[in-house]
């Protein structure tokens, strides 16, 4: 490792290594690891206060040095690979951190000259980035003389082809970053994605910019939770009253949005639930007429139920189907921006209104982390797998999941309550997963006794319910 950043330090100052140590793949994996994690920082700082963490942002960064390396290697001789390779990454790594001090701080050195517009307008970029493609083909031209027995002239051609690879290789590839801004645009994240939101624009896009699309879907997101929330029947005294919240987290997909009406229609079926349900839902379909499945509207949504229902007697059942991760639930907002909604946000959402009786039913996949938080006496608990395993069947083309399937199509009928169709549920994926050699999503579930024996006396109604 060493070794490598002597190469590296030397050829940054334009001057070339006589006969430098060679290095195996064991450097050239360090310097990758290095290289990532500096990216991934420098991605952190960028995004500003509170970013979104985005899980796949991690797989683009993997993917974009492994793509990196791939060109890269075309370009240079197998003897002394490994160690050019590791040194142009120490050479990235070197710009990287460069390129981002000067944009962090430019901006502070034009307030205080008073001419921000000055350093941050397009003569000055153009400057910086031509500084910046001339100093790294000068230096990666250092790494292969030092290695190659070749003129000048010839390797700073080779360099400059090789920039040239890269730069095409990067603006054809799309990618996101691992931590993002509040406002990130994913079509304004990379050469490839800008090029693709113009060609759709160009062609009945309308003339509004992808940052113009996504402020008005945000302005128009308290008009319509309202009109969600004005549509909740009034809480009746004495008679405990359901209310539903559906959350369908994953705009990509529309099996999710399709599984979300599903259940609600299959909760409905055997519980008084009609009029007292608030949908959100992260679709291009339903984006103009549906309020999104985000973290603001989420919480709103909870504190509006809290504010009509009686909490000592009337309960939530909490919907959510998506995406899942180790850390929470997935929602992809416009943008293609993913955030997660953690079960300690879940828990302490409820929490905070005062809600007592809750149902939370999560349709993703490592949902078996949503039972801890809020397991107790109050409270039933239904989720697609555990909190190692995967749940499946979330497939563009399908309208459920095969826990949604299991359970709200096939399981819950007028004349069962949530236990039994759980129970029934479980035989019937493990069934599915068993033929096609799946492993196991092993779904798991809490049945809070009083709230068991506070929904008993609405299931026994359930068939004159689905009759009316």
């Amino acid at each position: 490792m060493w070794s490598v950043f002597k190469l590296a330090a030397r050829a940054a100052v334009w001057r070339a290594t006589p006969d430098p140590r060679l290095v195996g793949l064991p450097s050239l994996l360090g310097w990758t690891i290095v290289l990532a994690v500096v990216r991934i920082a420098l991605q952190y700082l960028d995004a500003g206060s509170s970013p979104n963490f985005n899980p796949y942002g991690l797989n683009a960064v993997v993917a974009w040095l492994a793509f990196e390396l791939a060109v890269a290697a075309l370009f240079v001789r197998p003897a002394g690979r490994a160690t050019a390779l590791a040194a142009m990454f120490v050479l990235s790594a070197l710009a990287d951190i460069a390129a981002a001090s000067i944009k962090l701080g430019f901006p502070l050195l034009g307030s205080a000259a008073g001419a921000n517009d000055f350093w941050t307008g397009a003569p000055i970029a153009g400057a910086i980035f031509a500084a910046e493609v001339t100093w790294w083909v000068g230096a990666m031209a250092c790494v292969l003389r030092s290695l190659e027995q070749q003129s000048r002239l010839r390797l700073i051609g080779k360099v400059a082809a090789l920039w040239a690879a890269l730069f095409v290789a990067n603006a054809l590839v799309p990618h996101a970053p691992v931590f993002a801004a509040r406002d990130f645009d994913i079509r304004n994240a990379n050469w490839w994605e800008f090029l693709h939101a113009r060609y759709a624009a160009g062609n009945g896009g309308g003339s509004r910019t992808p940052g113009e699309d996504i402020a008005r879907i945000e302005q128009s997101q308290p008009a319509l939770l309202q009109a969600e929330v004005a549509g909740l029947a009034p809480q009746r005294k004495g008679v405990t009253d359901i209310y539903a919240i559906g959350v369908a987290g994953w705009a990509d997909q529309d099996v999710f949005a399709k599984e979300l009406d599903g259940g609600l229609a299959a909760i409905a079926s055997v519980l008084p639930i009609k009029d007292r349900t608030i949908r959100l839902i992260n679709h291009r379909e339903t984006i103009a007429h549906v309020p999104l499945a985000n973290l603001q509207n989420f919480a709103a949504a909870v504190r509006a139920v809290g504010d009509a229902m009686d909490k000592d007697e009337d309960i939530l059942i909490l919907l959510m189907t998506s995406h899942g991760e180790r850390g929470g639930f997935a929602l992809q907002l416009p943008g293609n921006v993913t955030t997660e909604l953690t079960p300690q946000q879940v828990a302490s959402t409820l929490d905070a209104e005062g809600i007592k009786y809750r149902v939370v039913i999560v349709s993703a996949c490592y949902s078996g982390i949503f039972l801890p938080p809020l397991a107790n006496d109050n409270t039933i608990v239904m989720t697609a797998a555990d909190d190692k395993s995967a749940s499946f069947g979330c497939a563009p083309e399908r309208d459920w999941t095969y826990f949604g399937d299991a359970l709200f199509r096939q399981s819950l009928q007028p004349g069962t309550d949530f236990q039994r169709a759980f129970d029934h549920a479980r035989i019937l994926i493990r069934g599915w997963e068993l033929m096609e050699g799946a492993a196991p999503s092993n779904p798991q579930a809490h049945f809070g006794p009083a709230l068991v024996g506070t929904l008993a006396p609405s299931f026994a109604a359930a068939p004159a319910s689905a009759g009316q």
